[in-house]
């Protein structure tokens, strides 16, 4: 098994992003099977919720998460430093496993 194995069909473009995204899998696990596992569960209760069966695409774990870290660049008032590298880098590589994810499912879709 090489380096890279767990990060799969995720082709991230820069250096600096792909680094970041092996530290982060370190720490938190493989990326794609952390959103697989996130997606399939925000299902199942969106449709105990609902009543009825739904439809999640696995993309909605990096929306998310862009969404989340884009709540860090808020002023509020509350936080007494507003600027953070690594809140910029969190969105920058979430934006890119975003971008890799739709390409993949779009080259699936299409059969190529």
């Amino acid at each position: 098994m090489g380096k890279d194995d767990n990060i799969k069909w995720i082709d991230v473009g820069t250096k600096l992003t792909k680094e970041l995204l092996r530290r982060k899998q370190k720490e938190y696990g493989d990326f794609d099977s952390n959103a697989y596992i996130i997606a399939k569960f925000i299902k199942s209760v969106l449709e105990v919720v609902n009543k009825k069966k739904l439809k999640v695409p696995i993309t909605i774990v990096p929306q998310l998460m862009i969404v989340l870290k884009l709540t860090r660049t808020v002023n509020d008032g509350s936080q007494s430093v507003l600027h953070k590298p690594d809140t910029f880098a969190d969105i920058k590589g979430y934006c890119d496993l975003l971008d890799d994810m739709v390409k993949q499912i779009e080259k699936d879709d299409n059969g190529k």
